[in-house]
């Protein structure tokens, strides 16, 4: 489990509500809401890049961890990170996984930012 002073980031989990639909079968949208803001801490993985549809795309990956509480147990894959503080701040990132921690008092995100939703 980290302590305190390992989870140096301030995080907002949004979730992007579901619109109305226009008529015409199109779902309008509508902007992130906020779920949570709390503190995290996170491992990057830098340096991935890949060849994608003959050009190269670069990607940054980590693992966020959180303490569990009934807000941070309710985001799913769908929502989104941003990150409120530090180096990151500003930065977007989609949710690729969610894992509760073995004694299932956090829990990690598999974050990945620069990837298409």
């Amino acid at each position: 489990m980290l302590g305190a002073g390992q989870r140096p980031f301030r995080v907002r989990f949004e979730r992007m509500p579901r619109g109305a639909d226009d008529g015409a079968g199109n779902v309008q949208r509508l902007p992130w809401v906020t779920l949570v803001t709390c503190w995290a801490g996170f491992k990057p993985q830098f340096g991935r890049e890949q060849l994608a549809a003959g050009r190269l795309e670069s990607t940054m990956k980590g693992v966020l961890t959180v303490l569990a509480f009934a807000e941070t147990k309710a985001v799913s894959a769908e929502d989104r990170v941003v990150f409120v503080t530090g180096p990151y701040a500003g930065k977007e990132c989609q949710i690729r996984s969610i894992v509760p921690t073995p004694n299932a008092r956090e829990i990690e995100y598999l974050l990945e930012d620069g990837a298409a939703v």
